[in-house]
């Protein structure tokens, strides 16, 4: 195997650790089980289109020649579209990384304010040596991570169907979830595509990094497509390990489960431990499973946090990351507070359906694609108008959802609005303040 090829393997896996989240193994599952096959397909088409618009993203970038901060700031003049993305992905970090370390620290910290606090410390310090210290190696120590991730997904499966007998009555009704076919719906569209989205990883500027990084040897669409089909293959494995992991509780926990929205889905990895009580080997697995899928998405979103910064601020790798992790920090501190952290989470899940937008920026600008003396097909045409379209309209009712809620989470559209107008208006401030 040559270093192309070599190199090719490492960014498969990247792309498929920064793509299976928390989400692949606790929320998926829950989606299949509501939906049926009907979903499943539903979100296989939506994935399609989000997975195209990651390969558009990550060619046009690469086949500009441009560093892909340079890009937006030289070439397109919009450096505030590429502030804005680090904006978010600090929001994310501050939020997430108390999640990731809770599935390890949480029976021995709790998960209230000061538990949050301490899981939250001990990540954003475990991702800082991370990212300062493996420098060049840190793809590779990142696809490494995410090889081992898949590995123990896989036999973490495989031991939960053939360790946990399943009653009669429970299989058959986890049979029937899965596999009915059901009338489609607006909330069935709007969760498998959210359900994309998530999957695929859009509104982090990772495919924009990803395309400064590869050249003509590599071929994006087979690196970007292999990560997202074993993203969806550790997504479908997922299914089975949490229906054979609520088998030793009843249908109704099942039921609950798959109904409940994502409020049960978090109280279902509470309660695990108890499900699992004579299962503290599969316990450990399926906790280990769940962690390596938080980390290999939390490292590579940060390390555009620190790409962003680095080139933004002139300043070292180093620094970047300082900059990056104690800002998270800062703004974790308050966000430890339970109700605060939701609401900061929904600021998040908003922002990225318009920094999704901003990330198809260089596909569709005529600056890029004047110097690429190129032009939309109707492929790409027709893939980013289906996107903008769904990035625009679940955007808006995303913030909908959100002011409806009243009292403390009308601070997440507010917080939201507040970083999408900076990413469309700052950008004279900002050019206008750049040194020379």
């Amino acid at each position: 195997m040559d270093q192309t090829q070599k190199w090719a393997v490492y960014l498969i896996f990247l792309v498929a650790g920064f793509a299976t989240g928390i989400g692949s193994i606790g929320l998926f599952p829950q989606f299949w089980l509501h939906y049926g096959l009907t979903g499943l397909v539903v979100h296989l088409g939506f994935l399609l289109v989000f997975t195209l618009v990651a390969m558009f993203e990550t060619e046009r970038v690469m086949k500009s020649g441009y560093y892909f901060v340079e890009l937006y700031r030289k070439i397109l003049q919009r450096p505030a579209m590429i502030l804005a993305i680090a904006v978010t992905i600090i929001g994310f970090l501050s939020y997430y990384s108390a999640n990731v370390m809770l599935i390890l620290l949480g029976p021995y910290v709790g998960t209230g304010t000061t538990g949050r606090l301490i899981a939250k410390i001990i990540m954003l310090a475990l991702m800082f040596v991370i990212i300062t210290r493996a420098k060049e190696k840190t793809f590779a120590i990142m696809s490494i991570g995410s090889l081992f991730f898949i590995v123990v997904t896989i036999f973490t499966a495989i031991l939960f169907k053939v360790k946990i007998p399943p009653t009669a009555a429970f299989l058959a009704t986890a049979k029937h979830m899965v596999y009915s076919w059901q009338p489609i719906s607006l909330s069935m569209v709007r969760a498998a595509a959210e359900r994309a989205l998530y999957g695929v990883g859009l509104g982090f500027g990772f495919y924009i990094m990803l395309g400064s990084f590869i050249n003509e040897r590599f071929n994006a669409k087979t690196i970007i497509g292999t990560g997202i089909l074993i993203q969806v293959i550790v997504s479908l494995l997922a299914t089975m390990t949490i229906v054979y992991a609520i088998a030793p509780s009843s249908p109704e926990r099942l039921l609950l489960y798959a109904y409940g929205g994502e409020e049960q889905a978090i109280k279902l990895m509470g309660d695990l431990p108890d499900i699992l009580s004579e299962y503290s080997s599969l316990l450990i697995l399926i906790a280990l499973s769940i962690f390596f899928a938080g980390l290999t998405s939390i490292l590579p979103t940060a390390e555009v946090g620190v790409q962003i910064i680095s080139s933004m601020f002139n300043v070292s790798r180093t620094k970047a990351a300082m900059y990056l992790i104690a800002t998270s920090l800062l703004l974790g501190i308050p966000d430890s507070v339970p109700s605060i952290a939701d609401m900061m989470l929904r600021a998040v899940s908003i922002t990225i359906f318009f920094t999704g937008i901003f990330e198809l920026y260089p596909v569709i600008s005529s600056k890029v694609l004047k110097i690429l003396n190129s032009k939309l097909s109707p492929l790409e045409m027709g893939i980013v108008v289906v996107a903008i379209t769904f990035f625009i309209i679940e955007g808006l009712y995303s913030m909908y959802s959100a002011a409806k809620q009243g009292h403390l989470y009308l601070l997440s559209p507010a917080i939201a609005i507040a970083i999408i107008l900076f990413g469309l208006l700052a950008d004279k401030i900002l050019i206008k303040g750049a040194p020379a």
